[in-house]
């Protein structure tokens, strides 16, 4: 009897235990599977913010890239299935690729598929004016299904804020404003030339070169004659804008030389004593005429300044 409920005992000591290891697991298991449903419900969320490009929307789409930039054009394949697309310069019936598979002869082009966005990007580096034009997106379905990009190539020109000439007085803080207009990229860097000479890193000078998104300043904290002459901003990728700075005295210097300083002023002042001291002239050679007999009558000639 002692031996039976000894295995009673052990068998139910032993159930227990596995009721607790299996416990033990299955909480492990239901953690591991809340971690998955949260990745799962977590990749529908940002599946869901990435709305489907419908092939009515991107038809006909303008992508606009400038000269010496990058182009890219993506064509969503989105409810017309996962076919491989073919790439074609339209204009020029000119086959650029065909899946992954580059058979243009010029370098500047490449190909890649995103599957799981159903995307099929076509890139153009280096672009010229030459690139602009319609090209094609082609599936291989049946019947074969195109949407057609246009892309248009523009010029980035840099323009100099009150150009072409100005005139500055010595002594001033001048600061030159150049904006790169028509840039689809922000250039990499703008460089300014003075005379010919690059002074952006110019420790010699007291300029400061201060660079914005699309645009950049040049400093001079205090004009001299040195200063004057052309100035030049580049920026990377577009073309370069010219100011020619002309230096003239500053307004001490330019005052001295319009004769509206303090000796402009003396100078008028001594004009009137001169004109005073004629008149007194006149009036005592008058009284000295009256008192000389007239047989000693002297003509005198008096000639006064205006």
């Amino acid at each position: 009897m002692d031996r039976i409920l000894l295995l009673v005992a052990a068998c139910v000591a032993a159930a227990h235990l596995m009721g607790v290891s299996g416990r033990r697991h299955n909480g492990g298991d239901m953690s591991h599977s809340k971690h998955r449903r949260r990745d799962l419900v977590d990749g529908a969320a940002r599946d869901a913010n990435l709305e489907p490009m419908t092939p009515e929307q991107q038809n006909n789409t303008e992508v606009v890239a400038q000269v010496g930039g990058t182009a890219t054009i993506k064509c969503y394949t989105h409810f017309l299935g996962d076919e491989t697309v073919t790439w074609l310069k339209r204009d020029e019936e000119q086959l650029l690729t065909a899946g992954g598979q580059v058979y243009s002869s010029e370098s500047r082009y490449s190909v890649s598929h995103v599957r799981h966005q159903k995307l099929w990007e076509l890139s153009v580096r280096n672009i010229r004016l030459s690139d602009a034009g319609q090209y094609e997106c082609q599936l291989t379905t049946h019947p074969p299904t195109s949407l057609f990009f246009t892309l248009k190539v523009v010029e980035a020109v840099a323009v100099i804020v009150g150009g072409p000439e100005i005139h500055v007085h010595t002594g001033v803080k001048l600061r030159l404003h150049c904006n790169v207009e028509l840039a689809t990229e922000d250039p990499q860097y703008i460089f300014w030339f003075h005379n010919g000479s690059m002074i952006n890193f110019a420790s010699s000078r007291p300029v400061k070169v201060v660079k914005h998104p699309f645009s950049s300043s040049l400093i001079i904290s205090n004009v001299t004659w040195r200063d004057a002459g052309s100035y030049n901003c580049e920026p990377h990728k577009a073309r370069s804008a010219n100011i020619t700075l002309h230096v003239i005295e500053g307004e001490k210097h330019a005052a001295l030389h319009n004769g509206q300083n303090d000796a402009g002023s003396v100078e008028h002042t001594n004009t009137a004593s001169d004109s005073a001291h004629c008149t007194s002239n006149m009036l005592l050679i008058g009284w000295s005429l009256l008192l000389v007999p007239m047989t000693n009558f002297v003509i005198l000639k008096v000639r006064c300044r205006s």
